[in-house]
């Protein structure tokens, strides 16, 4: 992270190269091949991906909380999951800045010990209070290794096996996506929905002790820290969550306004949060606007499909964690797709996978009633998991693998940032789609569909944009 700043001529040659020269590889990386450390170290970096298994766990869990506090309103049982990712969304770029100061590798190691404690609290709460505060105090510690894990794990990959690299990530948030309401399901079913706290617990103890003999210890430019920039994102993404969660429209301008104003800190302070650099490269502009649609959809997806399993059909808590697994196991396609991406550009990978996502949610819209059928489910989850697993962390590959690697902490951190806000903002709006916890209209979950499938084809759409890379047109 301590490099020279490269010229603008040497970071288009580092974006554009399709082989890198042997000079070029980062230190840990082979022309021949990869170390197993490098390969051990982004294993590890996938454990970031708990919080795919917390969130899924938390959305099987959900039926089963409501009726654990009868008396708290829908609107105000989703801050454990909204509140948990806005807390992220908010914290995360200001732990960029700190963690250049104290080291990337602590500071992931740390993320994932105080993670574990707030754990323990949120499984232990005895009332909605102070579950909601465990669940936001566990997001502040997830956004200090979620901002870490790939900037520290990316660097021992070549430009030209990143794609891959970013597929086999995808494979750890698929494992986790599949253990998630499989496993989480049937020790909810067995125990309690506290179970679904505590399921994270092992990796995350794992993570912190293998971290240190695998991911060498990176430090950024310790940088002035921008303490009023930090609090214009952080109260203006909150505020836009109130907006959107529990329907204070008064709240709207202000919201507008908080984001606005941190907009304009980032393009005019001397050290912002983010550097504009970052937002000045196409590819990464592009691909972050897509995520933003694929993540604010997926999110609408996890939390409306348990509940219309559980509301509509009557299904156990089991059994729809075993139906919500079955997208997961189609989502293991992100390693050919990221294999693909490597020889042929990212651009082909994403478009068609959002098209394929969109017309899952579409066959669910148009096939799915009040009546049991788990023919029809089962044909919308294959189509839907596969398009998704396309899509996924293949996203993230084609914003971060076109930034140069002295950039790659602080857009990480933004991406991060955006992914983690929208995922929250998806699930407080399928929810206010959902309307009280008494709904069982099947209209309302088909316009929570639409909502999700309309994120997925705008995904597409603004990928078609997306800038290709050379290896796409090699007359160029």
């Amino acid at each position: 992270m301590d490099q020279p700043r490269s010229t603008k001529k040497s970071r288009q040659a580092t974006v554009f190269a399709i082989v890198p020269t042997a000079g070029s590889l980062p230190q840990s990386a082979d022309p021949q091949g990869l170390t197993g450390r490098a390969w051990l170290g982004l294993f590890v970096a996938s454990m970031s991906y708990v919080l795919v298994l917390d969130a899924l766990a938390i959305a099987v869990a959900f039926p089963e909380i409501e009726r654990a506090f009868p008396s708290a309103a829908r609107t105000t049982l989703a801050w454990i999951a909204t509140g948990f990712t806005i807390a992220i969304a908010a914290v995360m770029l200001l732990v960029g800045q700190l963690a250049d100061r104290i080291g990337w590798r602590r500071t992931f190691v740390i993320g994932m010990v105080t993670f574990v404690c707030f754990a323990l609290v949120g499984a232990g709460a005895p009332n909605v209070g102070v579950l909601i505060a465990a669940r936001v105090a566990q997001g502040a510690s997830a956004a200090l290794f979620t901002v870490t894990a790939f900037p520290l794990a990316l660097p021992a990959f070549p430009l030209n096996r990143r794609g891959t690299a970013m597929g086999w990530i995808g494979v750890g948030g698929a494992t986790a996506a599949l253990l998630g309401p499989v496993v989480g399901g049937t020790l909810i079913t067995l125990t309690s929905w506290r179970a679904g706290l505590l399921l994270p617990i092992p990796l995350c103890v794992l993570a912190a002790v293998v971290a240190p003999r695998v991911l060498d210890e990176r430090r950024g430019d310790a940088r002035p820290i921008d303490l009023f920039g930090f609090l214009l994102g952080g109260s203006g993404a909150a505020t836009l969550a109130l907006v959107i969660l529990q329907r204070w429209w008064l709240l709207s301008p202000a919201a507008v306004l908080l984001l606005l104003g941190f907009g304009l800190r980032v393009a005019r302070h001397r050290y912002p949060l983010v550097s504009p650099e970052v937002f000045r490269d196409r590819r990464y502009l592009w691909a972050s606007i897509s995520q933003i649609a694929t993540q604010m959809s997926i999110f609408a997806w996890f939390f409306s499909m348990p509940l219309f399993l559980a509301n509509v059909w009557g299904w156990s808590t089991f059994a729809s964690g075993v139906a919500m697994a079955v997208p997961m196991l189609l989502s293991f396609n992100s390693v050919l797709a990221g294999r693909y991406a490597d020889l042929r550009g990212y651009r082909t990978v994403l478009v068609t996978g959002g098209l394929i996502a969109t017309s899952g949610l579409v066959w669910w819209i148009i096939a799915l009633n009040r009546q049991p059928s788990s023919f029809t489910l089962v044909v919308g989850l294959i189509v839907f998991g596969w398009g998704a697993g396309q899509v996924g962390v293949l996203g993230m590959g084609a914003a971060l693998n076109s930034l140069d690697d002295r950039l790659l902490a602080e857009g990480n951190a933004a991406l991060q940032t955006n992914r983690r806000l929208v995922q929250g903002l998806g699930a407080a709006t399928v929810l206010a789609i959902l309307g009280s916890r008494d709904t069982s209209s099947l209209a309302a979950f088909r316009w929570a569909w639409t909502f999700a499938a309309a994120g997925y084809f705008v995904s597409a759409i603004v990928m078609w944009w997306y800038p290709p890379d050379r290896r796409e047109h090699p007359e160029a």
